[in-house]
């Protein structure tokens, strides 16, 4: 399905000063500093996740020190975060990256990332080197164009990294299950880096990704109810485009023992399977609260 740019053609994102900003600062987030072999330092910034750190930017980062020990010829095809402890966001990270395989067509590297002698959360990313294959994937979903009336921004779209990207919603249930559509796309350009890209997008897999689980069991999302994520993982089947509009579903799966599992797919506009996305997260409403 072609999908018509909502600015009358010409290709460029609709910016507000405050999202271009957040996106500049996304990106200069993901510039860690190194402290020895395998080692590296990285800041939040307070103004953009106030309160306490923000999972998909922590996953990000600690994927950017994973890919700064492999050649640029071995981009990223999966990784797996598993959440362990939240912290403050002005109180700088550690990542301690292990090179835990170096092969003629996959690198694997496990990183741990600290926070005041804490370990803050794991992360497990497996590398390719690009090779020729048969061609397998799902169908995209028939909806409509980012452009289509119908859609609205999603819950919540005013928070700090969300205002980097554009984001056109819809809420809907299908076959018992609460499933979340998104168009998005960043308000600004974005380097031309496989890397960055990549990184990026893992911060984005992390907007609303358990309101569907929240919904399925009849929580309100606004309401009193703590919901954490516990781990994310992210499978990439192709280079993410970060300069076009992408589309984002997610489908609540089950939710048991205060549990739930949201399973994503990410398309491009033309159909082609970008990425596809699973987080599971503690789920409490008010009573399992007391």
């Amino acid at each position: 399905m072609a999908v018509k740019q909502p600015d009358g053609g010409s290709g460029q994102p609709v910016k507000t000063d405050s999202g271009a900003e957040n996106l500049a600062r996304l990106i200069e987030l993901l510039e860690l500093e190194p402290l020895d072999v395998d080692r590296f330092r990285a800041v939040n910034d307070s103004s953009l996740t106030p309160y306490r750190l923000f999972g998909g930017l922590i996953a990000a980062q600690a994927l950017h020190a994973a890919q700064r020990t492999v050649p640029s010829e071995y981009q990223v095809h999966s990784l797996h975060t598993a959440f362990l402890r939240t912290g403050p966001p002005d109180v700088p990270l550690t990542l301690v990256v292990h090179r835990s395989r170096d092969g003629r067509s996959f690198a694997s590297r496990t990183v741990t990332v600290i926070q005041s002698d804490q370990v803050i959360c794991t992360l497990t990313a497996s590398f390719h080197v690009e090779e020729p294959g048969v061609i397998h994937e799902a169908l995209m979903p028939v909806v409509p164009g980012p452009d289509a009336e119908g859609w609205s921004d999603p819950l919540d779209a005013d928070w700090g990294p969300q205002t980097a990207f554009e984001h056109r919603g819809r809420l809907e249930t299908i076959d018992g299950a609460v499933v979340r559509r998104y168009w998005t796309r960043p308000v600004g350009a974005v380097p031309d880096d496989p890397a960055l890209r990549a990184c990026l997008f893992t911060v984005l897999t992390d907007f609303w990704a358990m309101l569907p689980a929240v919904e399925s069991i009849g929580l309100d999302p606004t309401g009193e109810l703590q919901h954490v994520s516990l781990d994310h993982s992210i499978w990439f089947h192709r280079p993410v485009p970060l300069d076009e509009w992408l589309l984002v579903e997610q489908r609540s799966v089950a939710t048991v023992n205060a549990r739930g599992l949201v399973f994503g797919s990410v398309f491009t506009g033309d159909g082609a399977t970008v990425a596809s996305v699973a987080q599971e997260a503690l789920i409490r409403g008010p009573r399992d609260k007391a």
